[in-house]
């Protein structure tokens, strides 16, 4: 006989779903922790709309003002904040290596004449002075 048959059927039924319990919190929080980072993302997104809105409004509130004859300096005298330009984007780079690795050997481009010369025989010199490669 088996060591199943021993087992009481509504035991194994009860381990089973508490396992299933146990795992189901897991998925339960993560699923709780996904929709509040979603909420925040869209939150800050609508903050930085606004942000943008509310940058746009005071530039052209400054743009009329200076139009209407203020100058810049009695507006910054007034205590009244000069709109600031809007930033760049940062310059991204690709993450790939801009210079050769070290480690691997140059190709050798030079001409083996057999006398022990390490160029051409006629791009020995450059004005007088003999080149060394």
């Amino acid at each position: 006989m088996s060591a199943i048959t021993t087992l009481d059927k509504d035991t194994v039924l009860a381990r089973a779903r508490a396992a299933i319990d146990t795992r189901t919190r897991y998925v339960e929080s993560l699923f709780d922790a996904a929709a509040a980072a979603s909420a925040a993302h869209t939150a800050a997104e609508a903050a930085r709309s606004a942000a943008a809105d509310a940058d746009t409004a005071l530039a052209k509130a400054y743009k009329d003002a200076v139009d209407a004859g203020w100058t810049p300096a009695e507006l910054k005298s007034a205590g009244l904040p000069a709109p600031t330009p809007p930033r760049k984007p940062s310059r991204r780079t690709s993450g790939r290596r801009t210079r050769p690795a070290t480690d691997t050997p140059a190709a050798d481009t030079t001409a083996n004449d057999g006398t022990g010369s390490t160029g051409a025989s006629d791009a020995r010199t450059d004005g007088g002075a003999e080149v060394h490669q």
